[in-house]
Parts: C-alpha cells; structure tokens; sequence
C-alpha cells in the first residue's frame, strides 16, 4: 500500500480552502449585483444561476470525493 506524501495532503487543503473561498466570492457577488435593466441582462443573470447551479455542486463533489480518497489511504 503506498502511503500518501504530506505534501499531498497539503495541497488537498490549499485547494479545499481556495474553492471555499470562489463559492464565498460568487455567492457574495451574486447576492450584492445590482438588479437586472432589462431583457437581456436578465437572461443573462439567469444562465449564470444556471451554470453555478451545476459547477458548484459537482466541482463540491469531485473536492468531497478527493478527501474521501485521501483519508481512506491514510
């Protein structure tokens, strides 16, 4: 069994950290965006929810599934 490095573990907690901090960051921007002037804009800011309603539970998932791998080794 080959045992994992500390740097591993490392950069599994750097990158847990970095996407906790992107899903902060768009929540905060989502929520403080100025309302939509029109048509087009609002369409737009409904494509955007829609994409994040997908990139986020799935990036969440793949970060969730890599603990899981990491701890399971350890």
């Amino acid at each position: 069994m080959q045992r994992l490095r500390d740097g591993e573990i490392d950069d599994l907690v750097r990158n847990t950290i970095i996407w906790i901090a992107v899903v902060i960051w768009l929540a905060l921007g989502y929520l403080l965006q100025t309302p939509a002037g029109g048509p087009y804009t609002d369409g737009l800011r409904h494509a955007f929810t829609i994409v994040l309603a997908i990139v986020i539970p799935l990036v969440s998932a793949i970060v969730i599934a890599a603990w899981v791998g990491a701890l399971r080794k350890r």
